[in-house]
């Protein structure tokens, strides 16, 4: 029974760390170097719980809408 017990903790485990590392290898896929963002949007709708980047077409400005609708400018391309 005792070696039943081990080797169910063992699996356990390797299960845990197999996720972990799964976990590891999409986090190191989704890194980036760049972001690119389409040259004109419309300003997108709030979304809560988002802070949303985008360059807004109205006036080609770069800008952050934040969960609460709130919109910053963050640089002007004037």
């Amino acid at each position: 029974m005792k070696l039943e017990r081990l080797l169910e903790d063992m699996q356990r485990e390797i299960d845990r760390l197999q996720k972990r590392v799964a976990s590891l290898e999409a986090a190191e896929y989704n890194r980036h170097n760049a972001i690119y963002l389409i040259d004109g949007i419309t300003a997108p709708s709030t979304a809560s719980g988002w802070a949303i980047l985008y360059v807004d077409t109205s006036d080609g400005d770069f800008k952050v809408k934040f969960g609460d609708g709130t919109v910053k400018t963050i640089t002007s391309d004037t």
